[in-house]
């Protein structure tokens, strides 16, 4: 899923290169992907940080229900923003040993 989001990243960045310039130019690509992967880590921090919200009723139970059914909302939340943290950790990984790469390839030619 990482990598889909790097080619759809780059895809757009080389447009708005194409838009800018008026022709081909590397030069947003590893800039847009790296504040994707920014935006997303950002995101799933904040995921990690906000408590779950409960929505007292007229039955709701106030004793061992509500802390069961409480834990197991956290639990999954916390789920969730770990993957949104891999897949953030994975983009900017992923685009910085391109990066690296690609500068070690150009460096040689």
């Amino acid at each position: 899923m990482a990598l889909q989001f790097i080619l759809v990243t780059s895809v757009a960045a080389i447009v708005y290169g194409f838009i800018r310039r008026g022709s081909f130019t590397p030069a947003y690509i590893f800039t847009a992907n790296f504040l994707v992967g920014v935006i997303i880590i950002s995101i799933s921090l904040v995921m990690m940080i906000i408590p779950v919200s409960l929505k007292f009723d007229k039955l709701t139970d106030h004793t061992t229900f509500t802390e069961r059914f409480y834990v197991g909302q956290h639990m999954e939340k916390q789920k969730k923003a770990f993957g949104f943290l891999s897949l953030g950790l994975f983009i900017v990984l992923i685009t910085g040993l391109i990066q690296i790469l690609l500068a070690f390839l150009l460096r040689t030619l």
